[in-house]
């Protein structure tokens, strides 16, 4: 695994969480967009924990209306589908290095409701594109994300807990100010470019470092500017269900061309399912 420089906000930190190779395998495998539900069975069948998990939101009233009892993974795959299952996969992976125990404010339902709408929302937009070049492999880039976009906040909350912890104090006081200002007064940094450090540590493709680190950036024209874009809106949008406000017109969907009553039925379609997924939430985390 490469080795990176530290940014000087965590200069003090002897060495980031490190992604286990069972996890690193797992995110590769369930990035293949080829992926069937056998194949994802099998892919998951090495992950026991992540597995019980998945069986458990299968088997509950989230999900499971008629009583009948799951009790395979191949079978859960099947219920819960293809997206659901990558997604929960991939983020509980992902958590698993860290721990945020002593963030006493970081919300660990809230992270999750926004990775899952984030991961949604970028793949609604990403196929709503007027682009001849979107394919499938795109929309599995954006989906994961999409999952993966806050990833930087999740590692403050662990490496730098007390600091993560006064700059989401300071948000709460100045619901004006982005979560990323108040980390950079507290910490120096935010979590757009801890994500992207950390990724790049951990050996994530670059695709997915690039939007981590840019997606808050309308004017970013780099390497997958398009797919950073569609993340940058997708986290815009699934923001304002938070704050309970009206859908925001977006700059950065005028600029991928994506029509104003593509963008209302995408954010009609997150509305539908911030409810159930603050309940999946509840499902996994209690």
């Amino acid at each position: 695994m490469q080795r990176l420089d530290l940014p000087d906000a965590l200069a003090d930190i002897k060495q980031l969480p490190a992604l286990p190779h069972d996890v690193h395998h797992l995110i590769q495998a369930l990035s293949d967009d080829g992926l069937d539900y056998s194949g994802l069975a099998k892919v998951l069948q090495n992950h026991p924990t992540i597995c019980s998990r998945l069986i458990a939101l299968a088997n509950s009233a989230w999900l499971n209306n008629n009583g009948e009892a799951v009790t395979s993974i191949e079978r859960t795959c099947f219920k819960l589908g293809l997206n659901i299952v990558r997604g929960v996969s991939i983020g509980l992976a992902v958590m698993k290095p860290f721990n945020v125990n002593q963030c006493r404010s970081f919300d660990i339902r809230r992270y999750w409701v926004s990775s899952m709408l984030a991961a949604q929302a970028a793949t609604d937009l990403a196929w709503a594109l007027p682009d001849a070049a979107v394919d499938e492999a795109f929309v599995q880039t954006v989906h994961t994300a999409g999952i993966l976009h806050n990833l930087g906040l999740l590692c403050l909350a662990d490496t730098m807990a007390e600091q993560t912890q006064e700059a989401l104090r300071l948000k709460r006081a100045n619901p004006q100010l982005h979560l990323n200002q108040a980390l950079r007064q507290t910490v120096g940094t935010d979590y757009c470019e801890i994500g992207a450090h950390l990724a790049r540590y951990w050996g994530i493709p670059e695709a997915l470092c690039t939007i981590i680190e840019h997606h808050r950036h309308p004017g970013y024209r780099g390497d997958y500017w398009q797919q950073t874009l569609v993340v940058g809106a997708a986290t815009r949008l699934v923001s304002t269900l938070f704050k309970d406000a009206e859908m925001p017109k977006l700059e950065m969907l005028e600029i991928l061309a994506v029509a104003e009553n593509t963008e209302h039925r995408c954010f009609a379609q997150l509305q539908t399912e911030f409810v159930k997924t603050k309940e999946l939430a509840k499902v996994l985390f209690g």
